[in-house]
């Protein structure tokens, strides 16, 4: 019973300290009250601005992956040869969309990670949190991100291979990794490519009708060893 309420104590000062976070985001105090203010609402700007851009590159990746990986034999190579043409514009302009669509995937892991901080069920394992997370789960969930990167570039140099040919990323992450034994049938039918889409499609669903609730914080469930 002590425990318990020691639980509902945790989650009740985690409640307020949010709503004290939110009540002094929309009516800031002190001598610099306006400036604050002003950089919250071009804050919300910003977000709306890139939360556009996001969906694009997202339905742009979906796409892709759709129409030159699933489907045999591709309709078009879409995106390698955006990048493609933008090179003969520009010799970087298409290595720079290339950096930027890897980046984006790239940051969609990152926040995806953050979000879950290794959610196990009801248990959050290492739980990051805006100026108070340990050391210790820091370093963990750093780890993390560092080995998704492996497969982002992997991921990667698979859904560009037309613009990547003949590159040592598309020799070691494609026609090697591919080759393995006993793995290779998780690139021959296309395992990942449709884990991608089916993931994609659930989280926009479930933002669309979940997304719009506030998350209560989950203290009394949080471990970090």
């Amino acid at each position: 019973m002590a425990q318990k309420r020691e639980g509902c104590r945790e989650e009740e000062l985690l409640l307020l300290e949010n709503d004290m976070n939110a009540l002094e985001e929309m009516y800031p105090q002190g001598e610099k009250a306006e400036a604050t203010w002003a950089f919250t609402v071009l804050a919300y700007i910003g977000k709306l601005i890139f939360g556009i851009v996001g969906l694009i590159v997202s339905i742009a990746w979906v796409a892709h992956i759709i129409i030159y990986l699933l489907v045999d034999p591709p309709l078009s190579s879409f995106l390698n040869e955006i990048f493609i043409k933008l090179d003969s514009v520009w010799g970087l302009l298409g290595t720079a969309a290339f950096a930027f669509f890897c980046f984006y995937l790239l940051i969609a892991v990152i926040a995806g990670e953050m979000m879950l901080g290794l959610k196990l069920v009801f248990i959050t394992i290492h739980p990051m949190k805006w100026g108070g997370t340990l050391m210790n789960s820091f370093l963990f969930n750093v780890g993390l991100i560092l080995l998704c990167s492996i497969s982002v570039i992997q991921f990667c140099a698979t859904a560009f291979a037309y613009y990547a040919q003949a590159t040592a990323a598309q020799e070691i992450f494609g026609h090697t990794l591919q080759s393995l034994r006993g793995i290779k049938y998780l690139y021959k039918y296309n395992v990942f490519q449709y884990g991608f889409v089916a993931l994609a499609i659930l989280t926009l669903f479930y933002y669309a009708l979940f997304g719009w609730r506030k998350r209560k914080p989950t203290g009394r469930f949080q471990l970090s060893s």
